[in-house]
């Protein structure tokens, strides 16, 4: 069953994890990526070559979260109690050489625990007292959401794509994944 991630981005530490607002230009990364099957399937998802990733830290229960992330899983960004951006999961990567390369001024504590989504829907939604049923108002800086709030987002809304429109408020179209 997909589920749903959230990446703080309250803090200066874990907003240097975070390359998704501007993207990226896919091919200085392509480079860093051994594996020819992530490439083709990285060309796929960015027609237009630019990419979105998020990275996490190994520490902490980070690389167990990471390890539950798959294809299709809704990914949050959140500061200040407000969520702050809504993308897919496309695929994930641990791969350190990629993650010096993204965050070098950072080199001490390597965000290579990443995943590629598809384009962020920005806005700024907060997590007020209707919204606790669905999300946590404090979460750690990266967090998978209790199956509960899950199976409530997706009774209430029937997909997270209605409530990333519907309940967050952004507009874009349904149908937001690449799924092969």
């Amino acid at each position: 069953m997909e589920n749903v991630f959230l990446f703080s981005m309250d803090d200066a530490k874990a907003k240097s994890g975070i390359a998704t607002q501007k993207g990226c230009e896919l091919e200085t990364l392509l480079p860093f990526i051994r594996d020819d099957t992530q490439i083709e399937k990285l060309r796929n998802f960015y027609p237009d070559g630019q990419c979105h990733i998020l990275g996490a830290q190994e520490r902490g229960d980070n690389l167990s979260i990471w390890n539950m992330m798959a294809e299709g899983d809704l990914v949050l960004g959140y500061c200040n109690r407000s969520i702050l951006y809504a993308s897919y999961v496309l695929m994930k990567t641990d791969n350190p050489s990629l993650a010096a390369m993204l965050w070098s001024k950072h080199a001490d504590e390597s965000f290579r625990l990443m995943c590629f989504t598809d384009k962020p829907h920005s806005g700024e939604v907060p997590i007020v007292h209707q919204m606790l049923i669905y999300l946590e108002q404090d979460c750690g800086d990266f967090t998978k959401l209790s199956s509960n709030k899950r199976d409530n987002i997706l009774r209430d809304y029937g997909s997270f794509e209605i409530f990333v429109q519907l309940g967050l408020g952004y507009d874009f179209p349904f149908n937001l994944r690449h799924t092969e």
